[in-house]
């Protein structure tokens, strides 16, 4: 049982761990109080701190002055607080300051008397609120957001925070504090409390503090184990109401400590106040809940009589707490009667308890003399330790022995369950001995029916044992399988999309262009794409044959040589188009067979195509072809291309699977092609075989079986379909951009789908391409576009990786970014956005969606770039712009103000020291803030230059050269310009 503890906060946040250590020797600190200048001094007070002496004083008791409103010059030490009010900063609603209205400036003069004590010291702030420190007129920290306004200021506590500051000297020095509370979370604590002292010794007090109140918790990850246990002793047994009352009491135990450490430890006030409140009631609950368990284990049917009378009794209280927890909030002290009241509630249900238990070991039940002990032992420890009447034992003392003291009858519970188990457990084994020993008997005379049934049992069991085995290896089999299948589909779709994304768009385009130069590109388009299609299907269609047996051989006589370089012959341009030395060799000049070309066909299109596709510019790709006397010939494909590793090399047949089924794979394809060459070679009678080495090159062997034919015959003619060349680069485009026009950049490994996408941008958009994730992020670094578009299933890197990367860089995170994709599924929706991405559009696309998409990022992006521009925004307010945006900004604002006064800072030097081109800074300052970089120089020399000017600590022809102006007349000419009046009349601040 918890026991009653003292509820004031108000009295906790005076007697912290701090101001507790009362045993360590005070010895002396320094506070003077001073109005008006340095010089000017009132309201002195100090006290003397020698070398080596650590202490901490209570800056409360000393007057501060006070002021209602809001100026920033109050925080200067040239400011007259003489008129000021005087009062203690610890103020509550019955007691606001003067004008209050929830904000206002306090001020005290701190000094050091003794200069031989340490230089370095701390401050502790502690309130409900929102402040800012200010140290001789300069802001050193801040707790919570400050605002004069009511709705946009955040409240904010840091109970282990220790502000650093120096004294190096014995002069006076200005500690302000601009401070609000519009909605105290307590009624008695609106304003706030300070502390000053040793910096390190406040830290190492702060941190035992903090460390204190983690270990406390320790206990409750005891009692979090104890619930669980029980609970599922309850869950294997609910017959059993014990385990489950037991969990429900341990349950509220545990709650009373987290909400008493959320009260000690929570940094919002309002949840602190809340957790006040949820601690109470838990503390109110646990009475209850240990009287039903209680009344559990002492009566075979619970009381139900006295159990709704004890139970309205705690709903009094928790109704009562819950409509009076401001006034319990305030401490005891104006609460008396309700803390006598919820003691005596507290002792009748101790006494019921006990009652309860006395009664039952009447009965007989002498075990519940363990936990009769323990509530004697806990009402000790609450009397002596809890309430702490002779002042004997510290705040930690008591917490420390209340936290432990928690488990005593959770800890006693659970050992007098286990007693019961055990003895349970002693009474079945007795059960069974007797059961056993009828057994014995019963067994004795079936002995020989026994001996059957049991070796036909372990014969059933082998047989079970070895199906088992195989239905396990079936189910890894399909596993496999289905992931395969799985991937296999994915990468499927995106082979279909992406073609039929070039066969809708250019379709709707030949109906307004059909007999232009653009009609017949599109036109193209269609068809090599259909091309494509048609063979992926035609490839499926095979493999579903092959399964079902229905393909059948056709055999005729054919020339092996010609044939094989008449077909090798039509590869040559795309293969010089991609700069590729293809060759074929035979050692024979005749090779006449039976053979069924055109799966002979098939086989050698899709090694050929394979060897072609993974082989880079500068490799080669041969095909020989040579004749055994076994009625054998071999057909060669090697390549020098990028191999494949040697742990995926027994997969490669598998059907749908690919050695690279990542998003970034630098090749496309389903998984179809090898699998098909493998089914059409057996289909033969051969077989084939592959050897790589990744990074240098694979080589494929097919072996079939042949007939020579004898005598020449007619060599049938082929026709075969010309391989589709990759489209040109440059595709009849102006290198020169027109820059009235918005740069995008087309990120697309797909060269038909980026030429598209090129060509129908054109006309209303300066258009750069990258083939791939890494060279689009260098393009975007190196041109900082208008817009990014990026496929999302490209080589080095993908469109996530993409956009992330742009996204966290400040040199493109404004940029706004369209992820074009296949994969249209909502996990893959939800992770792009996460990325960062601005849209994504799913293929096949309408290139009318696509513009629309991309005219409305560029329009907010505008309206953005309008709103930060105007009126300087970004330099008032800097924190409306996203927190990367902040940063930049911020760094560029410091490169100006760092070179404020030298008229020959440029555009290209701040370029430098913020580490960007001159064209890469301008781009992202447009696009930012709508200004160029000699815009933005400008302005930040005359918004300092009007901070100076109201200072009145300068003549303006001394601002104008302080400023970067060698000329004066040129600096009134562009202030009067830039403010609307000139300097002369800037008011003083």
């Amino acid at each position: 049982m918890i026991p009653l503890l003292e509820n004031r906060l108000s009295l906790f946040r005076e007697t912290t761990s701090m101001t507790r250590c009362s045993y360590i020797p005070f010895f002396f600190f320094a506070v003077m109080c001073a109005a008006g200048a340095l010089t000017a001094q009132t309201n002195t007070a100090a006290l003397t701190i020698k070398k080596e002496q650590w202490s901490t004083v209570y800056l409360n008791n000393y007057p501060w002055r006070f002021q209602a409103g809001d100026d920033p010059g109050w925080a200067k030490p040239e400011a007259d607080d003489s008129r000021w009010e005087t009062l203690n900063p610890n103020f509550g609603n019955d007691s606001l300051p003067k004008n209050w209205e929830g904000y206002g400036w306090f001020r005290i003069w701190v000094r050091k008397s003794d200069p031989a004590a340490t230089d370095t010291w701390g401050l502790y702030l502690n309130h409900d609120g929102a402040s800012e420190i200010y140290w001789d007129g300069r802001k050193v920290a801040g707790t919570g957001r400050f605002s004069t306004s009511g709705t946009d200021w955040v409240a904010r506590r840091d109970p282990y925070a220790i502000l650093p500051v120096a004294i190096p000297d014995t002069l006076p020095h200005l500690l302000a504090i601009r401070y609000c509370n519009f909605r105290p979370a307590y009624p008695d604590f609106a304003g706030f409390q300070l502390w000053a002292g040793d910096m390190h010794t406040m830290n190492v007090q702060r941190r035992e503090a903090q460390r204190f109140i983690d270990f406390i918790l320790l206990s409750g990850a005891a009692q979090a184990i104890l619930i669980v246990l029980h609970l599922l002793l309850f869950a294997f047994y609910p017959a059993n109401k014990t385990n489950l009352y037991y969990s429900l009491f341990v349950f509220n135990t545990l709650a009373a400590l987290y909400f008493r450490y959320l009260i000690e430890a929570a940094t919002d006030p309002y949840t602190q106040a809340f957790a006040f409140r949820l601690f109470q009631s838990c503390v109110d609950l646990i009475n209850f809940t240990q009287l039903l368990l209680l009344y559990t284990i002492s009566y075979h049917k619970l009381p139900v009589r006295r159990l709704g009378l004890f139970g309205s009794i705690t709903l009094c209280q928790l109704i009562y707490n819950g409509l009076h927890w401001e006034e319990l909030s305030e401490g005891f002290s104006s609460a008396g009667a309700w803390r006598i009241a919820t003691a005596v509630i507290a002792i009748i249900f101790f006494s019921e308890g006990a009652r309860a238990i006395i009664s039952a070991i009447r009965k007989g039940n002498r075990r519940l003399w363990l936990i009769a002990g323990g509530m004697v032992v806990l009402g000790i420890i609450n009397i002596a330790v809890g309430m702490n009447l002779f002042q004997w034992f510290t705040f930690r003392q008591i917490m420390t022995a209340m936290s432990f003291t928690s488990l005593l009858i959770p800890v006693l519970f659970s050992i007098y369950l286990a007693l019961d188990v055990a003895d349970t457990n002693r009474r079945l084994a007795r059960q069974l001995k007797e059961n056993g020993e009828l057994s014995a008997r019963t067994l004795a005379q079936e002995q020989e029916k026994t001996k059957l049934i049991k070796e036909q049992a372990e014969n059933l069991e082998q047989a079970v044992l070895e199906r088992t085995e195989q239905v396990r290896q079936q189910a890894r089999r399909l596993q496999e399988m289905d992931e395969a299948k799985s991937r296999f589909f994915v990468n499927l779709t995106h082979e279909f999309k992406t073609p039929l994304t070039l066969i809708m768009n250019p379709a709707r385009e030949l109906l307004d262009q059909a007999h232009t130069e653009e009609g017949k590109q599109y036109a193209r388009y269609i068809l090599q794409n259909s091309e494509r299609l048609l063979q992926l299907i035609s490839q499926l269609l095979d493999l579903s044959k092959l399964e079902s047996g229905h393909v059948e051989i056709c055999t005729e006589p054919l020339e092996m040589i010609s044939w094989l370089r008449t077909y090798i012959s039509h590869y040559y341009s795309l293969a010089g188009h991609r700069q590729i030395e293809l060759s074929f060799s035979s050692p024979a000049d005749q090779l006449w067979v039976n053979a069924d070309p055109d799966k002979l066909e098939k086989i050698l299109q899709n090694l050929l195509s394979n060897a072609l596709k993974f082989t880079g510019s500068g490799g080669a790709v041969a095909v020989k072809l040579e004749s055994s006397t076994n009625n054998y010939f071999t057909l060669t494909v090697s390549d020098t291309g990028s191999g494949i590793p040697e742990n995926k090399l027994a997969y490669i047949f598998d059907r749908f699977y690919q050695a690279d089924s990542s998003d970034t794979r630098a090749k496309g394809g389903a998984g179809i092609g090898l699998a098909l060459t493998r089914e059409l070679t057996r289909l033969l009678g051969g077989s084939i075989t592959v050897t790589s080495t990744e990074g240098r090159g694979t080589t494929f062997v097919v072996m079939l079986p042949f007939t020579e034919v004898a005598g020449e015959q007619q060599n049938p003619v082929s026709v075969f379909p010309e391989p589709v060349p990759d489209p040109p680069d440059a595709d009849g485009f102006n290198s020169e951009m027109n820059d009235e026009l918005p740069v995008v950049l087309v990120v697309e490994d797909h060269a038909d789908l980026q030429n598209f996408i090129r060509r129908t941008l054109s006309s209303s958009y300066n258009v750069i391409t990258a083939p791939d994730g890494r060279e689009g992020i260098g393009s975007a670094l190196l041109h900082i576009p208008t817009l990014v578009i990026t496929d999302l299933m490209m080589p080095e890197k993908d469109g996530y990786q993409v956009c992330h990367a742009l996204k966290t860089d400040e040199r493109t995170s404004h940029i706004p970014v369209v992820i074009l994709t296949a994969r249209a599924d909502q996990e893959s929706r939800v992770q792009g956005i996460e990325t960062g991405a601005d849209a994504y559009l799913a293929k096949p696309f309408d290139q009318r969606e696509l513009l629309a998409i991309m005219e409305n990022l560029i329009r907010t992006r505008h309206q953005l770039r309008e709103k930060y521009g105007k009126n300087n925004v970004w330099l008032s307010a800097p924190e409306t712009l996203p927190s990367i945006e902040q940063v930049f900004l911020e760094r560029v604002r410091r490169a100006v103000e760092t070179h404020i006064d030298d008229d020959q800072y440029s555009a290209d030097r701040l370029g430098n020291d913020v580490g960007l081109s001159r064209t890469q800074l301008h781009r992202k300052l447009k696009a930012l803030i709508s200004q160029s970089p000699g815009e933005l120089i400008r302005t930040v020399r005359m918004q300092y230059a009007y901070g100076l000017l109201r200072q009145r600590i300068a003549t303006v022809s001394e601002v104008a050269y302080k400023v970067g102006y060698g000329n004066p007349a040129n600096f009134s000419t562009t202030f009067s310009r830039h403010f609307g009046f000139p300097p002369s009349e800037v008011p003083a601040g």
